[in-house]
Formats: structure tokens, sequence, C-alpha cells
């Protein structure tokens, strides 16, 4: 059985102690003899300290990636849920101009709503349907800086229309 696990279980070892075995020399005082709790005290070695170092910064890299992501996809449904609203009210004030609707099929709303949604653009399509006096309307809002940024938002109603 293994000396340890003979101490754990509180068993005697049947291995003779050192001191026994070289009694009257320079180690039976201790000298050179090094403690037991020299090596069970223990420290962390410089290897395991930078082997954590390591994986914390690989997992705090990882995070802020992750942040950073949150950050830009939180943004992107904002605007989402703005050019839904601005495309829901272009459908609605549509239906209230009726057919002088068609007038305008594109724009901005600067002249809707001044200093606000300025990166908002819209445009509008009106086309009739097979049934007589439904036409489909169809909205679609779009924003974004440069053109291959640019995102849209389309909605489409089918209403009657005086």
């Amino acid at each position: 059985m293994d000396l340890l696990a003979g101490r754990l279980l509180g068993l005697q070892s049947q291995v003779p102690s050192p001191k026994s075995q070289v009694q009257g020399s320079k180690f039976e005082s201790g000298a050179f003899r090094i403690p037991h709790s020299a090596f069970a005290a223990g420290g962390f070695t410089l290897l395991e300290v930078l082997v954590a170092m390591a994986v914390l910064a690989v997992a705090l890299v990882s995070l802020l990636g992750l942040y950073n992501r949150s950050l830009l996809l939180t943004i992107r449904a904002q605007r989402l849920s703005t050019a839904t609203l601005l495309a829901e009210e272009m459908l609605t004030r549509t239906q209230i101009e009726g057919m002088g609707a068609m007038r305008a099929t594109a724009g901005d709303f600067a002249d809707l709503h001044p200093g606000q949604y300025s990166g908002f653009r819209w445009y509008r399509t009106m086309r009739p349907t097979a049934l007589e006096g439904l036409w489909e309307l169809r909205v679609g809002v779009s924003w974004g800086e440069r053109e291959d940024e640019t995102e849209t938002c389309e909605l489409t109603l089918f209403t009657p229309l005086s």
C-alpha cells in the first residue's frame, strides 16, 4: 500500500524511518534533512502563474469582443425600431392623403421632423391590385452613412384609397 494512502487511512507504515538507519551520523540531528512541510506548503511556480495569466488574457479579450458586438447589435436594433416606426408613420400619412400621396415617391424626414432622423430616408410605391379599389402601398425607410452600409426596412399595406 502506498505510504501516503496508509497515513490517510491511519495505518502504520512498515517502512523503517531514515533516522533508525543512520543513527550516530549527521543526519540524526536534522542538519541536512529537508522538512516535509517545505514541499507541502508550496506556492505557485512561475509557469503556473504565466499559464493562469495567459488564460485570463484570452478570456478578457473574448469578453471585450462580445461587449463590442453587443453594443453594435443594440445600435442596429434601435435604428431598425426607429425605421419601422417611421415606415408606419408614412403608411398612415399615405392613407390619410389618399391619391394625393402619389405626387411624392421619396424623401427624407427633415420637413416632417426637423432636426430629427437626419440619417433616415423614405420611398413609397402605390400600385392597384386585381381587386377594384384596393391598392398596394409599399413604404421603405433606409439608413446608413455610406452606400455599402445602407439598411432598409420595408412595410407593405393593402388598403382602399379614395
